[in-house]
């Protein structure tokens, strides 16, 4: 990557040190897990009101077509990728297919974990999972979030057969991030910084183009 954007951004993109010590010459397979409000976005899509098409979520078309190349360039250097997000699954999906990114096995996304009822968004556990967690008496939905982000993030790992070191993990929301490092999955980065001026999609691209570099990968 141009020097001039290492040097610009050194702060906000100083979080490489695991991923870098980790990388050999074999190729690894490597997980990639997105948030998906405010990380693949630039707006909240639960705020958000479809009037002239899907494309100003993500800034533009524009936008949307980088990263549409940034994720297939990791797809298809034989690396995976998920949706992790709070916001309502089935309503992810629906924004995806109509900006014609498909979710599945074979898909470029392979699946969106998220709230299954859109009670969920405001409470992610029932009592018997609270209580399985150690989380009785936490009340605060951030918090709480941040715990079951880390149990999808187990599921991948499961389903995928592969280290935690190996999921690279990418959320606006510091708690989640720290709260994923915490869990052992310190390939975690958070998206957006004040340092750098950037959030949501305008500071993830820069962040693949950082990743995609460091990987080697054509694009």
């Amino acid at each position: 990557m141009n020097n001039d954007i290492n040097r610009m951004f050194n702060k906000s993109f100083n979080d490489m040190t695991f991923l870098q010590n980790e990388l050999s010459s074999d190729f690894q397979k490597f997980i990639f897990v997105f948030d998906f409000d405010l990380t693949m976005t630039i707006k909240n899509s639960g705020e958000y009101r479809v009037e002239t098409g899907y494309y100003d979520l993500f800034g533009s078309e524009e936008k949307l077509e980088k990263l549409k190349k940034k994720l297939n360039s990791l797809k298809s250097s034989g690396h995976v990728i998920y949706i992790n997000t709070r916001a309502y699954a089935e309503y992810v999906r629906r924004i995806l297919k109509n900006v014609n990114i498909l979710v599945g096995d074979e898909c470029l996304i392979k699946c969106v974990y998220g709230s299954q009822t859109v009670e969920e968004i405001q409470k992610p556990f029932t009592l018997t999972e609270l209580n399985e967690y150690g989380l009785l008496g936490i009340e605060n939905t951030y918090v709480l979030w941040s715990v079951k982000k880390v149990t999808f993030l187990n599921l991948i790992s499961t389903i995928e057969s592969i280290p935690k070191s190996n999921i690279l993990f990418f959320d606006d929301l510091s708690v989640n991030v720290n709260t994923a490092k915490m869990n052992g999955y310190k390939n975690s980065f958070l998206i957006g910084s004040d340092d750098s001026g950037l959030y949501g999609l305008d500071f993830l691209l820069i962040k693949l183009d950082q990743i995609i570099d460091l990987f080697k990968i054509k694009i």
